[in-house]
């Protein structure tokens, strides 16, 4: 081992006052130290390579990046992208699945990126500016929590939270009466958060609606009735106003008790 060798391998700084570094002393000291690239004139794609190894955010000090070395920078340290200085969709895309928030960085991603970014983390979507239905409803299916981060979402995008958890009606701003209409009859349960707030025949009205139809599925009809915030006789309720599919499974549920 030569001398240089080993001061770099204490400090590899010391490249610094090595004149015309040989390539073992160029590697010995990035893997050491990857930000000591920047003392390194015209390094190897091997220097490169190994100073981006230690260290992704090395890449800032980089001059000339190759799409695979920008590409290995971004898996190793997704939020290195932003030192990318020529973006292509390879890089893009592999940054986003590293981690979506990488997003953040990328001026104008395409429809592709902002669906992958949502994908990896559902929270991406607080960096996309106007996101379409589809992207809006990928990332509330990975976490229907994703709605508190969309601005405006759509009727769609609102159904598809409250349809996985009820809650997310306490995160859904502006719907008028036939949005809330639409949301019960999506999910029972919501009325949970509602009660308060709407008129308890409008309620029944909606459910009446809901279960006189033949293909009331069975979920919504065990959920209306375990629903303890609605106090009355529901089993003359689904005799009155329920389809036959309705009572049926009504009769499975009081034999299942």
């Amino acid at each position: 081992m030569s001398n240089n060798i080993k001061k770099l391998y204490n400090d590899p700084l010391y490249i610094r006052n090595i004149e015309n570094p040989t390539k073992d002393e160029q590697i010995e000291a990035v893997k050491r130290n990857g930000m000591v690239i920047r003392f390194i004139n015209n390094p190897s794609e091997d220097v490169k390579r190994e100073a981006i190894l230690n260290n992704p955010l090395c890449i800032e000090h980089i001059e000339y990046l190759s799409e695979e070395l920008a590409i290995l920078a971004v898996q190793l340290l997704w939020n290195s992208i932003k030192y990318v200085k020529n973006l292509n969709d390879n890089i893009m895309r592999e940054a986003v699945k590293s981690k979506g928030w990488a997003i953040q960085f990328i001026e104008n991603p395409s429809e592709e990126i902002k669906l992958l970014a949502v994908e990896k983390d559902f929270d991406a979507i607080k960096y996309i500016k106007n996101p379409s239905e589809e992207v809006q409803i990928r990332a509330i299916e990975k976490y229907w929590g994703a709605i508190r981060f969309i601005d405006n979402p759509t009727l769609e995008a609102r159904r598809c939270a409250i349809k996985i958890d009820e809650e997310s009606i306490n995160y859904i701003m502006n719907y008028d009466f036939d949005d809330l209409k639409i949301f019960i009859g999506d999910n029972i349960n919501i009325v949970k958060y509602v009660y308060d707030s709407i008129d308890i025949d409008t309620i029944l009205e909606i459910i009446k609606e809901k279960i006189c139809k033949d293909d009331i599925d069975n979920k919504y009809m065990r959920d209306f009735l375990e629903l303890e915030v609605l106090e009355m006789d529901k089993v003359d309720f689904v005799k009155n106003y329920g389809s036959k599919n309705a009572k049926m499974i009504l009769i499975d549920y009081k034999l299942g008790l």
